[in-house]
Formats: structure tokens, sequence, C-alpha cells
């Protein structure tokens, strides 16, 4: 894919975070990058992105400034740029929280994805704690997660009484890219809990490493995708309870709460939670797509190993057809249909609507993207 998604953060003392916020901005707007980067006093904290070769200049042109030496970051890539506008704000916490902490001094120790995945492995006796929102758990979390119900980070510190009674066993915390564990962990080193890890780069840099391994369901983010297709989906279509993890903003304006909707519900309801906010007056505006070629399936499944494509078919579709798959996360993905199979395994020439056939594919699709006719 040509387009990069990167997310950093370090906690370092910035004396003059205006004068950098004016180089970083300027950096971006002359590379076309687009992101949300803020600034403080004590730290850095961003994600931005843009074509591969514009982001690799962002990175050098922040490890080149000693205070960022050491600095890592988490990657993923997209088929178009993740953010639409760019935004780059000095702030006096670049992380909001609850309560006053010494991230240099007290934070939770580093735990590698690798290390995490033995620890599964070999029942280890520990407690893995969601550091996040609950709407980015109910669309995704590790096996056996905590779930600590926070409307936003800043009732961390409330909520954190929760593990009073675990308080000597070994606690992990997780969160998208580490920023919010690395003070949630030193809160609870001040607060007295003796053993206290963080996944080393957040859930970003495990599942990055570790698709298939203890991570269930997708991946909310902070950005235009609002959810990373990095595993099967948890969560139903709030409509229809069709397997779905995408979430969409109400578009009544009044409302604008989160929703999981698929694609099909979205289209007949204006992309709205209820009845009521579909004909509410005030609604935000749809941008006009261009008009989609033919469907003619949808892909129920997909098998990595043998690169094959289970599909069921929505209209007819003949063998030697050019097609495209497409999808929340799938760039146009345009190919031949050099072999079709039916559900037995035995080779056709033809598939009419509402069957389901297998055909070898040449990259990486996911489950619910559309098959067109290209």
């Amino acid at each position: 894919m040509q387009y990069q998604v990167i997310s950093f953060y370090k906690y370092v003392l910035i004396e003059n975070p205006q004068e950098l916020q004016d180089l970083l901005r300027k950096h971006c707007q002359q590379h076309d990058l687009l992101g949300r980067i803020l600034l403080g006093k004590e730290g850095l904290n961003g994600a931005v992105s843009g074509k591969k070769e514009q982001v690799q200049q962002f990175k050098e042109l922040l490890l080149k400034n000693p205070l960022f030496s050491g600095l890592t970051f988490r990657e993923q890539e997209y088929h178009q740029n993740a953010y639409h506008k760019l935004v780059v704000k000095v702030r006096k916490e670049i992380c909001a929280f609850g309560a006053e902490v010494d991230v240099a001094k007290s934070k939770g120790q580093h735990l590698p994805p690798q290390q995490l995945k033995e620890w599964y492995e070999q029942q280890e006796d520990f407690i893995i704690v969601d550091a996040r929102n609950e709407y980015e758990f109910e669309v995704g979390r590790f096996k056996n997660a905590l779930n600590l119900n926070l409307k936003n980070f800043r009732e961390f510190p409330a909520a954190a009484k929760k593990l009073e009674a675990i308080k000597d066993k070994k606690i992990v915390l997780y969160c998208t890219g580490g920023i919010r564990c690395e003070k949630a962990s030193a809160y609870l080193k001040e607060q007295g809990f003796p053993k206290v890890y963080q996944i080393e780069g957040g859930i970003i840099n495990y599942v990055n490493q570790f698709p298939d391994a203890n991570w269930e369901g997708g991946l909310f983010v902070f950005d235009d995708r609002l959810v990373s297709d990095v595993g099967e989906p948890i969560t139903f279509c709030k409509h229809c309870e069709k397997d779905c993890e995408q979430y969409v903003n109400c578009h009544n304006l009044e409302c604008d709460r989160l929703t999981i909707m698929c694609d099909n519900c979205q289209e007949n309801m204006n992309r709205t939670c209820s009845e009521e906010c579909k004909n509410a007056p005030k609604q935000r505006k749809i941008k006009n797509q261009p008009k989609h070629q033919k469907v003619v399936g949808i892909v129920e499944n997909y098998y990595p190993k043998a690169k094959v494509a289970l599909i069921k078919t929505t209209d007819a579709v003949n063998i030697h057809s050019k097609i495209s798959f497409s999808g929340k996360t799938t760039e146009n993905i345009v190919q031949e249909i050099t072999e079709m199979r039916d559900y037995e395994g035995e080779e056709i020439p033809f598939a009419p609507a509402n069957q389901y056939i297998t055909i070898p594919v040449q990259e990486k699709i996911r489950k619910n993207d559309k098959v067109v006719l290209a």
C-alpha cells in the first residue's frame, strides 16, 4: 500500500514546545502529512499519515532531535490518508489524566509482545487490564482482559480502586500505542502496586507481530478509519445483528453517538443509530461517492495459506470475468477469475446468484469485502 499511519510518544521535558510546534507544523504542511500532534512541557504525543516516503522523512526529522533519541513508532499501512486534516497543538498535558503522577520516576516495566505471548501460552498467573475507553474495549480486546468501564482516561485513578483486591498479582496494562499505559502504570506504582507491566508499543506493536494470537476483534483508532481491521469481528451491527466492527458517528448532529453499523444499514439508515435520528432535521452531509460497478458477491472468508476466497454470489458470474475486491481496509484489488469451484470443490464455469464459490486470489483480502465486476 502507498500510505502509512504512524503513532509515537515520549515523556521528556521540552523547554520550548511552541518552537517545536512551528517546526513540525511547517514540515507536515510541506510534505502533505496529516494527523494530530500534541506537545507540552511533559513531552510529545502524535500520529500522522501520508505517503510512505514522506512519513519516513518525518521520522528522520524527529530522530535527529536529541530530545527524541530512542523514539519508537507504531506503524500500519493503509490505502489512503487516514486523517483529513492536520492539528499541531501545545497542551498542558499530552495525555490528560485525573491525577498528578511522575511518569519518569514510577512507570511500569515494559513487557515485549513475545513475552506476553509466552505468558498466555504458559498460563502465567497475570491479570491483563484494558486502560482504554469502554467503546474501544467493546470492538476489540486481549483474551481475558479486565474492562475498567472508562468513559475517558481521566477516570482511571478512580477506577484503579477496583484493582485493590488483586494488588499483589502481576498486572499487565495495555492501550493502543502505550502512552496511556505509561501514565496508568506509573500511577499504580505510586499507589503501591508492586508488579506492574505495560505492553511495549501497545496493541499495535503486538498485533503487528502476532496478529492471530490472543487478540480478539478489531482495534479502535483515533483517525478516519475508526476501526483498524486486525482480527475477526466480535461485535454486531446495531440494526441487523450481522458480524461487524465498523464504528460510525450517528449523522444526526444532535446525537453523534458512536454506533457499530454494517455497510447496508449505513445506507438504509442514512448512517444514523435509530429511526428517531434518521428523521431528525439536522443531518451531517454525506460526501458524494463515485458510483460503483456491479456487485456480484461478498467475501465470506479468506484463507491466507491457500490464498483462496470463499464468496457468496449476489449475481451471476463467469470464469475469466475480471473482478475487483474493495472494502473498508482493502484497496481496490483487480484480477481475473482463473479458476472457480462450487462448495463441494468441483470446478465450474459459471455461478448463479446466491451460491457459494471459491476462487484463488493474488493478494490479501478480508471478510465482507465486496466483489465487483471490473
